[in-house]
Parts: structure tokens; C-alpha cells; sequence
């Protein structure tokens, strides 16, 4: 085997479309020997194409950003139809790949994060060209911990990904508690189940200099705004709190959504709007000073694989509020935060309570700490070298 392996990595979505920590996940994997190549097929619809700054949409463009060749393309949505969606995205980045290794030559190996429509690609790659494969495994619902989840599988995804899943040479799920899920999909994929959490670049969230203040108490919270993310209840717990409190709390919210209209509209309703701040989507720089400003992270979801920004969160010191909700369960440990009831206002409620009753019992220090030692770039990518390294000797 070759002293430097060249890995392929084909995300399922990536920078500027969210996905930093795959970014982050492949400069990890650079930092740690590896020669690694990004194949990136944006998918991109009408309204977006409007903002996409002229020349940014070559059929082949190469770049080295931070490092890492990171090769673009692009795919038009087609509003409504996701099977042709899946199949055109698919086909492209097939051709996509055929460009790279005509310019490039062959990768050692191909890490698809995502089956839904990355992992699917490198299937097609594999049987044409004979590239070994690892699917990582981020997508929420497969949590299956309620019907709900179980709703968001598609006839679509269970058509497509039990072939993906089978023929790669390795899987892995970012938490246990996506296995019944993988499982439920692939039963005779168990063998090729590997557990890996996902990682924190512990340079970029850092803790905060000086103290965090406590006046107000901020309470943050940050990812996708849709119903999964269970922001309502927490809107309603942050409510009920203000009312059974004599000192300032606030509430800010990150992300973009579906949902924020009716969020606000609800924060409206509830007589909280002045102490709550909706911020939109805002630059990474930005979400990091967030954590070092905030006093606690919350993470209501309904269900959750893992749960990026806690990892994120806890690298910066902040003690956590998550739910029971699939993955948060395997990171929060009683040092660094309160796990709590998925979808129960009252119980949420009593956490934040609790939470500022208790504040100075948690040390930031500690909680970063530990957060670093468990999920650590260095620490993460070396577990996957063990994988990649498994994988070819088993391929040869």
C-alpha cells in the first residue's frame, strides 16, 4: 500500500450549501497524511441560481481551497420530482467522476457522506470502475425513534439506498442509534455497521475570553428551522420560564427554515418577542462567537442522529440542554449538560430551570476537555485511517 492514500470524497452536500463540517472533516483527514480530493455536484434551484455570483457555475471547476482540490460542478433542481432529481444528480456526478480520473487518475478510495444522493454515486462509480467505497451515515430520520422519522423514508430512499448500503466496503453510522434504522433498510449489512462520531475542529470553537456574563442569561440554539428540530416546544418552555422568573433570560435562535415564520409568529403569541432573536443564517465566524456569548445550548429535536452543534458548543465551554433524542444521548454526559424528555414543554422547561439554578456547577473548562479528547479532528480522522486502511487490505 502506498505510504499517502488519496481519498475521494463525494459529499452529499457541502459549503456553500451547509456542510462545513464536512469541510472540516476533509482538512482533518489532510491534516493527517491523507492526499484528499472533494467532488462537489451543487444542486442548485431557480431562486438560488439568481445569487450565484457570475463564473461560479463551470461545469469542471478545480480549486485548491485550505489544501484539499476541491473539484465543482452543478445540477438544476427541478422543483417537485425527486426521483428525477436523484437520477440526474446521480448520472452527473458519474460523469463528474469520469472528468476527475481522466484529469487525476484513480483515488485509493471513495468516502460518499450520505447515501442520499452521495453514497448512491459511489455505488454506480464502484460497479463501473472499481473503487472501493465508504458511506457515512448523517441523516436524521434514520434515527427511526419515532414515526415521524419514519414518515421522512421515502419509497424513494428504501429503492435506492439497500443497494448503496450493501455494496459499500464499509458504513458508517455517526451514532448507535442509527443501526436499527441502517438495519431496518439493509439486514444483512450488520458486519459492515462501524460507529464513529463526528468531529470538532477544537482550534476554530474555542472558549470564550473572559467569563461569559450571566446578565441576561442567554439561552442559544442553532441548526435547521423545521418541525424535527422541535423549536415550538421550546419556544413554549422558554415562555413558561420568563414567567416564573425574576431575572433577564433571552433567547437566540440561528439557522434558516420552513418553520421560522410560524416561529415567530408563536414567539408573537407567547409575549416573548422581545427576548427572542431570530438570526437567520449567519457565517461560521459568527455561530462561534455565538457559543463563546451564550450561557447555554439547547437542542430540542425530535429525533437526531448526532447532533453537530453540540459538539461545538461543548468545544466552547457552553453547558448543553438536549433531548433524549437518538444521538444527543450518547454525547451529553452529566458534567457538561441536562438531558431531557423529546417534546415535553414542562419538562424542557424545568431543564432551563434547572440549568440556571445550577450554572456554576458546570466548568467550561472540563466540558471542553472532555469534548475535545472524544471528538477531536485529529482523534476522529485517525479512526478513520484505521477504516481506510481495513477497507483496501480487505479490497486487495
Amino acid at each position: 500500500m502506498k505510504s499517502k492514500l488519496r481519498i475521494l470524497i463525494i459529499p452529499s452536500w457541502y459549503p456553500p450549501d451547509g456542510g462545513f463540517f464536512f469541510q472540516e472533516h476533509s482538512e482533518a483527514l489532510s491534516g493527517e497524511g491523507c492526499e484528499v480530493d472533494v467532488l462537489y455536484n451543487r444542486i442548485i434551484g431557480l431562486r438560488k441560481l439568481r445569487n450565484v455570483p457570475f463564473g461560479e457555475l463551470g461545469p469542471f471547476r478545480v480549486k485548491s481551497e485550505n489544501g484539499i482540490r476541491v473539484i465543482r460542478s452543478w445540477s438544476f433542481k427541478f422543483p417537485g420530482n425527486e426521483p428525477l432529481l436523484a437520477k440526474r444528480w446521480i448520472s452527473s456526478t458519474v460523469r463528474l467522476y469520469k472528468k476527475y480520473q481522466k484529469q487525476f487518475g484513480k483515488p485509493d478510495l471513495i468516502l460518499a457522506h450520505s447515501g442520499i444522493w452521495g453514497g448512491c454515486a459511489a455505488e454506480q462509480i464502484n460497479r463501473i470502475y472499481n473503487i472501493p467505497y465508504i458511506i457515512t451515515e448523517h441523516r436524521s430520520f434514520l434515527v427511526f425513534s419515532t414515526p415521524e422519522s419514519q414518515k421522512q423514508l421515502s419509497p424513494l430512499y428504501r429503492k435506492l439506498l439497500p443497494g448503496a448500503y450493501r455494496n459499500a466496503s464499509r458504513l458508517v453510522a455517526v451514532s448507535t442509534s442509527m443501526k436499527p434504522g441502517l438495519l431496518e433498510l439493509a439486514p444483512d449489512i450488520e458486519d459492515k455497521i462501524t460507529v464513529v462520531p463526528n468531529m470538532v475542529d477544537g482550534d476554530f470553537f474555542s472558549l470564550p475570553q473572559p467569563e461569559r456574563s450571566k446578565d441576561p442569561f442567554v439561552f442559544l440554539s442553532a441548526g435547521r428551522l423545521v418541525k424535527f428540530k422541535g423549536l415550538d416546544f421550546l419556544l413554549r418552555a422558554f415562555a413558561g420560564l420568563k414567567n416564573s422568573l425574576d431575572v433577564p433570560i433571552m433567547l437566540k435562535i440561528i439557522g434558516r427554515g420552513e418553520e421560522r415564520e410560524n416561529l415567530e409568529a408563536l414567539a408573537d403569541e407567547l409575549g416573548i418577542r422581545d427576548e427572542v432573536e431570530f438570526t437567520g443564517r449567519i457565517s461560521r465566524e459568527e455561530v462561534s462567537r455565538g457559543y463563546r456569548e451564550a450561557n447555554c445550548f439547547i437542542l430540542p429535536s425530535l429525533y437526531e442522529a448526532f447532533g453537530v452543534v453540540l459538539i461545538e458548543a461543548m468545544a466552547s465551554g457552553l453547558p448543553v440542554i438536549a433531548t433524549r433524542s437518538g444521538g444527543p444521548e450518547y454525547i451529553v454526559e452529566k458534567h457538561c449538560g441536562i438531558l431531557t424528555e423529546p417534546g415535553n414543554v414542562d419538562v424542557l422547561r424545568d431543564s432551563m430551570a434547572e440549568m440556571i439554578r445550577n450554572y456554576d456547577s458546570f466548568k467550561q473548562s472540563e466540558i471542553r476537555e472532555y469534548t475535545m479528547a472524544k471528538y477531536g479532528n485529529r482523534e476522529i480522522a485517525r479512526e478513520y485511517l484505521k477504516i481506510f486502511k481495513n477497507c483496501l487490505h480487505l479490497h486487495r
